[in-house]
């Protein structure tokens, strides 16, 4: 991710759709983990569900960013790369990287690494920009189509959910088996 912030700051909007979609995955009360979190605009909307959110980014400023716009003391700051983190094996409900697993180094560690802070059924949502070229977003060059971010999560240890078409985005979901 280094020298890679084509994005990660953007405005703070979050569609309804994709909110909504996210927080159909977490159950109420439960813990999730905003790997890559930027700004931190996901980990709030996290917190309308969650009793506590992990908000994880190797850019600092970004996550200060976020610890200056969330007051909330069911947030936990990790500034720490996604393919190792401290959060505690088996006790995430829900992980979620909004348009920031493109950028992560080793997509193979970090899928490691979803699957040992998740619970046993508990639900990752990859969203990724689609392939192609617009205004917004990371370049074309670094765009995953759902295929691309599935083989990733294609281990024994997650089973495919489903993909959700997102407009400009899709959403894959993968569980823990």
């Amino acid at each position: 991710m280094r020298g890679l912030h084509h994005h990660h700051l953007g405005h703070g909007y979050v569609s309804s759709d994709m909110a909504e979609l996210i927080l159909s995955y977490l159950p109420q009360g439960g813990v999730a983990a905003d790997l890559g979190c930027g700004s931190g605009r996901f980990c709030q909307v996290l917190l309308s569900k969650a009793s506590k959110v992990y908000c994880v980014d190797i850019d600092e400023y970004a996550l200060n960013v976020a610890r200056g716009s969330i007051k909330d003391e069911r947030v936990v700051f990790l500034n720490e790369d996604a393919s190792s983190t401290s959060i505690p094996t088996g006790s995430v409900d829900l992980v979620i990287m909004v348009n920031s697993f493109h950028d992560m180094e080793d997509k193979g560690k970090v899928a490691l690494e979803v699957g040992r802070i998740l619970k046993q059924g508990g639900l990752a949502v990859i969203v990724e920009s689609k392939p192609g070229l617009t205004i917004h977003g990371p370049p074309p060059w670094l765009r995953m189509s759902p295929d691309d971010v599935i083989k990733y999560f294609s281990g024994p240890q997650f089973g495919v959910v489903g993909v959700r078409d997102l407009g400009d985005f899709n959403a894959v979901v993968v569980k823990r088996l």
